[in-house]
C-alpha cells in the first residue's frame, strides 16, 4: 500500500493560485478577437487582461465604493477577506488596457465541491469599452476554472435582482433554482 502525502496548506495555496491562473489564461484565449459591447463597438481581446484580486484591483475597489454611482454597495475588502482563507476559491479581475478595472468576480466550490459558485460578479459604475462584457468574461472563467477542479455545474448565487436574474438566464444553459435563489449551467 502506498501513502500518499498530505499536502500543506502552502502547496494547496500555491496549486489552486497556479489553477486560477491558468484558468485566466485559458479564458483569454477563449475569448473570440473582437467582442461587440453594448454600444456596438468592436473591442479587441488584446486589450483585455484577466487577473486576481491583486493589490492593484484592491485598490481600484475603493474607488468604486466613494463613487456614489454602485448598484450595489457590497464591501470588497470584507469580501476579499472572507474568501481568502479558501485555497479553492474562485477570484477574477477584468482590465482594459491594465488601466481600468472594469469587474470583478469572487467565489467558492460547495462544500461538496461539484459545484462552483460565483457569489459576486460587479462591473464598475464608471463607463468603459467594456460595458455589457464582465459577465460574459467572467462566466467563461468561471466554467473553466469549474471544470480544471472537477466542479459539474456553475452557479452564479443570489442575482440582485429580477433584471440580473434575466440577463443570467438569457445566457446559454442557464436555468434558476428559485429555491436556492441561484443561476446555473450544468458542465457535464
Amino acid at each position: 500500500m502506498v501513502l500518499k502525502k498530505k499536502r500543506n496548506y502552502a502547496e494547496v495555496k500555491n496549486y489552486y493560485e497556479t489553477l486560477r491562473h491558468e484558468a485566466r489564461i485559458a479564458t483569454h484565449e477563449e475569448l473570440p478577437a473582437a467582442l461587440l459591447n453594448n454600444k456596438g463597438r468592436l473591442i479587441s481581446k488584446d486589450i483585455i487582461r484577466l487577473d486576481g484580486f491583486t493589490f492593484g484591483c484592491q485598490h481600484e475597489l475603493r474607488r468604486w465604493e466613494v463613487s456614489g454611482a454602485r448598484r450595489v454597495a457590497w464591501d470588497w475588502r470584507t469580501v476579499q477577506r472572507k474568501y481568502r482563507a479558501h485555497p479553492k476559491r474562485f477570484e477574477l479581475s477584468i482590465w482594459h488596457m491594465d488601466l481600468f478595472l472594469c469587474g470583478v468576480a469572487i467565489g467558492k466550490p460547495t462544500c461538496s465541491g461539484g459545484k462552483l459558485r460565483l457569489d459576486y460578479i460587479e462591473a464598475t459604475p464608471m463607463e468603459t469599452p467594456l460595458d455589457s462584457l464582465i459577465a460574459d468574461i467572467a462566466i467563461t472563467a468561471g466554467v473553466i476554472y469549474a471544470r480544471s477542479i472537477g466542479a459539474t455545474q456553475l452557479r452564479i448565487m443570489k442575482p440582485v435582482n429580477d433584471v440580473v436574474k434575466n440577463h443570467y438566464l438569457r445566457k446559454p444553459g442557464f436555468s434558476y433554482d428559485k429555491k436556492g435563489n441561484f443561476c446555473y449551467r450544468d458542465l457535464i
